[in-house]
């Protein structure tokens, strides 16, 4: 399967707080992962896959364009720095987790990062549930999107909020 991203690190750097000497290395796995958590499960795989393969061979349609620059982007840029802002403060070794420091900078406050990522995470709630209802209201632009194969391994989902707890329903 071919693997794109809808949005690439220098735009990530751009829409965000996330300076630009942070290293292209270190944000590039983290847009897979929100690309792949959060972004994918709205579009289902087909109309993922198709996407990414528009992208790969430049055969985008001028709505799948809109789609991505309009309304995929702005999520995925908010979701990709929710994944960061703790990713990027710390350092994997083959002997141990540490956190990154600088002589010029002190870490932020555990209550102050904690407020920091709700607000991102508000932000790409906001943004994925703009997207879903985009798709929605216009499925219609987007075949594969409204009617995937019966083989899709990941369903589409217009969900995007999670409020941190799980209710199960009685019955069910």
């Amino acid at each position: 399967m071919i693997r794109k991203q809808y949005v690439t690190s220098v735009e990530v750097k751009q829409l965000t707080t996330v300076e630009n000497n942070v290293d292209d290395a270190k944000i590039n796995p983290l847009i897979f992962k929100a690309q792949d958590m959060h972004i994918q499960p709205i579009l289902g795989s087909d109309f993922h896959i198709h996407l990414q393969e528009g992208i790969e061979n430049g055969t985008l349609t001028q709505d799948e364009t809109d789609l991505i620059n309009d309304y995929i982007k702005p999520a995925l840029v908010d979701w990709t720095h929710y994944v960061a802002i703790t990713q990027l403060a710390n350092k994997t070794t083959n002997k141990t987790v540490a956190n990154e420091f600088s002589q010029y900078t002190i870490n932020a406050e555990r209550a102050s990062q904690k407020d920091l990522k709700n607000e991102l995470r508000d932000s790409a709630e906001f943004y994925t549930k703009r997207l879903a209802n985009y798709l929605c209201l216009n499925s219609n632009l987007f075949p594969l999107y409204e009617n995937p194969t019966d083989k899709e391994n990941l369903h589409k989902n217009s969900k995007s909020y999670f409020s941190g707890i799980y209710i199960p329903r009685r019955g069910v």
